[in-house]
Formats: structure tokens, sequence, C-alpha cells
């Protein structure tokens, strides 16, 4: 009995012993669960596949054919002039696939036969919608939420072909066979890639104006800054996190190239919005001027022009989303251009509401010069978000002012005496007291008043007649009531910061001027032969730097700044590339004055500034500037004759632009570089990829051109380069 009492001790003592260690190798297990964030940037999909390399098919575009491998440049060019395949309406939208991946997948390459099947390197669930939405996977959850990144991808193709958005005939830039371009929608958090495969036969990049680039400045689009361009057959793949809601577009930030049809609008949504602006359903606007003859002609004419005073190239008409009718009598003198032109079969954009829901209108102005005042018959308006920045709700108004580059979200509010309405006209007046005061009378009065588009509150199929209702304007003039025009300093951010107290203090004239014999410049110039600057004529755009003097922007088109600065071999900066470098974090005002009698436009890359005022008069008086509160954007107006303050934080290491976003004026030199936190840059948690390094031919290249260089170690190699310097 004693020895089976003895036994059962024992055994449960080993049965302890062993239950104990059981217990304790859980318990590690689980805090080793707890105490660890994990992170996978790649879906389960594609966890599968990691051990297949990184793919460099070229881009499928969307009428069906691969890219091909082409012998020579004339074979390529008799495919530019072919008229394009028809396609289907399933294949005339922009595709989004949905997908994670961990691997930098951004390329660029010549266009030639796939080594590989697509089908090995990615799985597509097909869709007849504009997007293929992602298809989440249920894993049960863990004690920490796994973190997966949502990448969608957008294939964009571009073409030159022969369209008639206004009834006039012209060549113009297709994205993927579309004018304007595929919307691009995606959600706040969203990584966001969009092949771009350039059939235009010129070189292209494309930017995302407003977009706020962390850590992946090298993806802002901008030639000879932060990126080499796209070269005709080739494909580049532009990758980055949509980090900031709202209303964006995208366009060749490429010379004129914008002005011929490359551009399209960006939205990135954030399900709160509908929730504290308690709206039902959105729209998107695309306002543009429109011209009958090629940018770049209009161009050289504008910038060599014989004239003794300058004036900006006048649009023939204008479009909204792409559409317009133009008289085709004012070429009634002109046989060349009459033939070319029959607009009689074209009709308005039309914008369907469903009766009694709240909506939202995102209005972009996608012009290359002009600016426009936006109103809706019958309705007041009301602000809710301006350049990405949420807005508190503005007080109602009857026109919208908006220049090149702004964004608005208004809600358009019906009233009670027009409940019974259904038809009404949105009307984008052409502010034509905002050209230039030397553009001839007759080119003016050749524009059109205002472009149309018509707003229904019912079905197409139940109502086609023509709205009877009355501008605002028209009403105006008939002395009926006060006129009320948004004031946008009026404008109050949504979430209010406090501003910073301490500053650093730039100011920065904006000129236009010709340069000739008689006038030297005393500034650095570059790209023309000494021999001949005696006998040339140019107008000039230039942003001078009270603290530095005037130059002209002309940049090295063998290279990009950002290049050259990762790789060391930029210790001083010529003047031409009008570059101003802050090495650290500090908030900065800019006093923005304009000595010219035409309205010009801001455009800040990488930030939003507030705005703290600005007027007509010689200065600003610090006692009536805003410091509660201002409204944040990225493009802002610098009126004739007067002046803009803003403030921004040097926060957001990388190369941006700083310019006019007027194309003529950009394209004569208008335009200037930050270098911000130039150390902080080599730290980057992201690497741009190899393709984005290859987009150069750049014979003093120190890395891309080497043969074992590849994705993951080129970053190694730019820090060796930079801590040799």
């Amino acid at each position: 009995m004693k020895n089976e009492k003895k036994f059962l001790f024992k055994r449960r003592m080993k049965f302890f012993g062993i239950s104990s260690l059981l217990l304790l190798g859980l318990s590690f297990i689980l805090w080793f669960f707890v105490s660890t964030d994990i992170i996978i940037d790649a879906p389960l999909e594609e966890i599968k596949q990691d051990s297949l390399k990184e793919s460099n098919l070229p881009l499928k575009d969307k009428f069906g054919d691969s890219p091909k491998e082409t012998s020579n440049k004339d074979n390529f060019n008799q495919d530019l002039n072919s008229s394009p395949s028809p396609i289907s309406d399933s294949n005339s939208n922009l595709n989004s696939q949905s997908e994670t991946n961990s691997q930098n997948s951004s390329s660029s390459h010549p266009i030639e036969s796939p080594s590989e099947s697509p089908k090995e390197i990615t799985k597509v669930i097909p869709s007849n919608s504009q997007f293929e939405e992602s298809q989440p996977v249920t894993i049960p959850p863990p004690i920490n939420p796994i973190k997966i990144k949502n990448y969608k991808t957008f294939n964009l193709t571009l073409r030159n072909e022969t369209k008639s958005p206004d009834g006039f005939s012209r060549y113009i830039y297709t994205i993927n066979n579309q004018f304007p371009g595929p919307e691009i929608i995606v959600d706040k958090g969203d990584m966001i890639r969009i092949n771009v495969t350039n059939y235009i036969g010129h070189p292209t990049t494309f930017h995302v104006h407003g977009m706020i680039h962390k850590e992946t400045v090298y993806m802002d689009g901008v030639p000879y800054v932060t990126q080499c361009p796209i070269q005709n057959g080739s494909s580049f793949t532009y990758e980055f996190e949509a980090t900031h809601p709202g209303t964006y577009w995208y366009y060749s930030h490429y010379e004129t190239q914008r002005a011929d049809g490359l551009y399209g609008s960006l939205i990135v949504k954030d399900s709160e919005e509908s929730k504290y602006y308690n709206y039902d359903d959105e729209k998107t606007i695309l306002l543009s001027d429109w011209y009958h003859d090629e940018s770049l002609m209009l161009l050289k004419n504008y910038q060599y022009s014989s004239n003794s005073s300058i004036f900006e190239p006048v649009p023939n008409s204008g479009l909204i989303n792409g559409k317009g009718i133009f008289d085709c009598v004012k070429y009634d003198d002109d046989p060349i251009k009459k033939e070319k032109c029959n607009s009689e079969s074209l009709i308005i954009e039309e914008i369907y509401f469903e009766p009694h829901k709240k909506n939202r209108i995102r209005v972009i102005n996608t012009s290359a010069m002009t600016s426009f005042y936006l109103s809706i018959d019958g309705h007041m308006l009301q602000v809710i978000e301006v350049d990405g920045t949420p807005t508190i709700p503005s007080s109602k108004f009857h026109r919208l002012p908006i220049h090149v580059g702004q964004r608005y979200s208004i809600i358009p509010i019906r009233l009670p005496q027009h409940e019974s309405t259904s038809n009404f006209y949105l009307r984008a007046e052409i502010i034509k007291k905002l050209f230039r005061s030397t553009t001839p009378y007759y080119m003016l009065d050749s524009l059109p008043l205002e472009l149309k588009a018509i707003i229904r509150y019912n079905d197409k199929e139940n109502n086609t007649s023509l709205p009877s209702t009355l501008s605002w304007t028209l009403q105006q003039t008939s002395l009926i009531f006060p006129l009320i025009d948004l004031n946008p300093l009026d404008l109050k951010s949504y979430f209010q910061e406090n501003l910073p107290q301490n500053m650093t203090f730039y100011q920065f004239d904006l000129v236009i001027d010709k340069f000739n014999e008689q006038k030297s410049l005393k500034f650095s110039h570059k790209g023309f032969d000494d021999n001949d600057i005696d006998n040339l004529e140019y107008f000039y755009g230039s942003i001078n730097s009270v603290q530095r003097g005037a130059s002209i922007y002309n940049p090295n088109e063998n290279t990009n700044t950002l290049r050259l600065l990762l790789e060391g071999r930029m210790k001083s900066f010529p003047l031409y590339l009008n570059i101003y470098v802050f090495k650290r974090r500090l908030n900065i005002d800019f006093l923005l004055n304009n000595y010219d009698d035409f309205d010009q436009v801001f455009y800040l890359h990488g930030h939003k500034f507030w705005v703290l005022g600005q007027g007509t008069n010689s200065s600003p008086n610090y006692s009536d500037l805003n410091y509660v509160n201002p409204i944040k954007r990225d493009t802002v107006v610098v009126p004739s004759l007067g002046w803009t303050l803003i403030k921004f934080n040097i926060d957001n290491p990388g190369i941006w632009t700083f310019s006019n976003p007027i194309v003529w004026h950009q394209n004569i030199g208008m335009l200037s570089q930050i270098i911000e936190l130039p150390k902080e840059i080599k730290n980057f948690s992201t690497t741009p990829p190899i393709e984005w390094c290859k987009l150069c031919n750049d014979e003093n290249d120190k890395v891309c051109q080497k043969k074992d260089i590849n994705n993951n170690n080129l970053m190694n190699e730019i820090k060796n380069l930079w801590n040799n310097i």
C-alpha cells in the first residue's frame, strides 16, 4: 500500500513537471506574438509566388496588343499614324487591378516580346467594371491585427489620335483611347501603381497634381528634376501611397503635352468624409480651355514673338469633361480650318442627380491658362474641400472662381422656388478680365462667353429637354439681387492646426519679360550659342529670389537633380537650375509678388501651405493677415500687380518643384526647385527602382550602368558614393 502511494505520488509529480514545461512554452509563444507587430505587404495569393523573379514584361495596352519589338523608327511611326483598333465598351474603361506586393515593380523598358506568359507572373480576376476591387482573404484575426497594404494598379496607354472634342478635328493625345483620360479612384491608404506605356512619339512623364509623396519623391514625375522622361516606345510604373483623401488630377509634366490632352482625374476617397459632410453621391467635372493648333507650335510663337509686348495664346473654345461645341461659322474665312470643323451632331455633357439626394461635385481646372466662374442655375453652392484639404462648409454663394490647377468640392443646394424644375445649366464663364491687357480684342471676342453642361434630376430616358433657366450673372446685370462670389480666403480648414510662430522669410517676384541685345540679362542662362546671343530675342519667365536675383530655369536634359544629388555629383548648383537648399527643419514664409498685369498661379509640390493673405496693394499689412485657421492648399493665385503670402513647413525630405502651372509660363522658365533636408534622403526606407535609375542617358553615371546593379543593392551603392564625398 505504501509503495502504491509512493508510485502514484511520483507519477503525479512527473505529470506536473511535464505540464509546467508545456505551459511555460505556450506562454513564451503567446508573449512572442503579443509583443511582435507583424506587417504583411504581400497578398496571400502572391506570397506563394515569392520564388518568381520580378517580371520585366512590357505592359499590355487597352487595344489588346502587347507592345511589340520595333526594328526601326519608321515602323513605329506607321503604327502611331494608323487608326486605332476598335474597342468594345468593356475595354474602353480603365482597368484597375487590386493587389498587394512587397516588391517594387516600377519599370521602364523598351518594347519587346515577352519571355514568359503573363499568367505565370500574375493572376488577374476578370471584371467588366472600371475597377477590379481587391478580393480580401478571410483570416482569423491574430492577437494584433495584421496590416495588409492594398495595391491598386492602373494601366495607362498613351497614343496620338485624331479626335474632335468640340467639333474641330485635330491630332490630340489620348489615354486608353479616351480624352480626357479615365478617372482613377482609390481609397485613403491604398498603394497606387500607374503603369504608363508611351506611344505618342515623344518623351513624357506623369505627375499627380497635389499628391504628397513621403519617401517616394522619385515618383513625383517632374522631368529632369525627379526623373528622366519615359522615352517613346517604353513603359514606366509610378508607385506611391494615397496618404491624403481629396480631389487630384494626373497629367503629363513634359513640355506642353497637357494642353494637347494628356490629363485625367484622380480621386482619393475617405469613408469618413461622406459622414461628416452627409452627402449621398458625387460627380467629377473637369474644366478646360481648348486650342485648335498643337501646343508646341503655340509655345514657339509665344516665346519668340516679334511683338514688342507679350500676350499668351488665346484658346479657341473650352470643354467640360472633354465635351464642347465650337461655332464653325468663325472659320468661314479660313477654308482649310472650315473643312476640319463640324459640330452639328455634338452634344454637351449631361450630369444626372437623384432627386432629394445631397450631391458632391468635384471640380478641377485642367486648363492651359484659363480661369472660370462656375455656377449652377437655380442653386447656391457650398465648398467642403479645396486642393485635398477638407473645409468647414462655407457660406452659400453663386459663383466659384477657379484657376489653373485648383480643385474644389462643392455641394449644390437647389433653391425652394426651383424644386419643381428638373433641368438646369451648369455654367463655366471664362474670366476674360484675367487675360493680359495687350491681348488683341478680336481674339478675346472670338472666345465663347461660357461653357455649358446640363444638370438633370431625372433619368435620361424620361428627360431630354433643354433647360430654360437663367444664369446668375445675367440676373445680376438685371439688378435683381446681389451676386455673391466665393472669396477663397474666407475658407477654413475642417481640422484646425496651430500655426508655427518662428519663421524664415523669402520673397519671390514672378516676372515675364523680353530678352534682347538692348536689355541684357544679369543672370545665368543656358542652352544658347554665345555667338547667337546678340541676335536672339525671346520672352522668358522667371521666379526671381530677392535674396539671390533672377534666373531662368533651364534643366540638364541628360539626368535629373535627384539622381545627381543621390550620387554625390552636385556640390554646387548652377543658377539656371533655380535650386534653393534647406538643410534643417523649419517653417518658412514665401511672399510672392506679381509685377505683371496678368494673374499668376503658384503651385508647390510635396506640400500644402497656409494662405495668410493676398492683395493688390504694394505690400502686406501684417495686421490684416489671417493666422487663425487659414485655409491650407497647394495651388494659389497671385493677383496681377499684387502679392500673396504663404507659410509652410520644411519637413518632407526630397526635391520639390515650385512653379507656375500655366503651361505657357512654366515652359519659358517660371520654375524653381527646393532641395529639402538632403541628408535625410539617403535614409529613406524605400528605394528608387533600378528602372527609374536607368531612364537617364547619362555618360557620367556612377551607379545605374553597373552590370550587377539591381533593386536590392541600388541604395547601398548610392550610400557608398554619398559617404565618400
